[in-house]
């Protein structure tokens, strides 16, 4: 029997710390950019090729449910300015629901700006903003 997936659907997104899963990431709008400036010679007003100046991956989270209060402890979300200096990142990873293999992962990811929501057993992200140093996969 043959297989019609074609689509990737249900995919699952985690937060990653030191290694270890410390939270699930409901919904998430990741894009990247990498500053293409046009480049032209002397003389002439067309553009030759546009050339990437600076990658900038940010990624907006909406609902991430966090492992009973482990980002605050790790100090990840930062509580204060003073926390903020520290630069401790994490990664967001993105796995295939059908069969489990790593789709797109973002590193040294540092939480920029959002709202969050302490309950009861749990960290709640309601909208968060966040900025990675670099990006890898295909999203395939």
């Amino acid at each position: 029997m043959k297989s019609n997936i074609k689509t990737q659907t249900g995919n699952r997104i985690v937060v990653v710390f030191d290694g270890k899963q410390i939270g699930l990431v409901q919904s998430v709008e990741m894009n990247d950019s990498y500053g293409l400036e046009a480049a032209s010679g002397i003389g002439d007003i067309h553009v030759q090729e546009h050339v990437p100046t600076m990658a900038t991956h940010s990624l907006s989270v909406s609902t991430m449910l966090l492992k009973k209060n482990s980002m605050l402890k790790a100090g990840i979300v930062p509580t204060n300015g003073e926390i903020a200096l520290q630069g401790l990142v994490f990664d967001f990873e993105v796995f295939s629901k059908d069969d489990g293999t790593l789709l797109r992962k973002y590193t040294g990811v540092s939480y920029d700006s959002g709202s969050i929501s302490v309950q009861k057993h749990a960290i709640l992200v309601q909208n968060g903003q966040f900025k990675a140093l670099d990006v890898s996969g295909s999203a395939e």
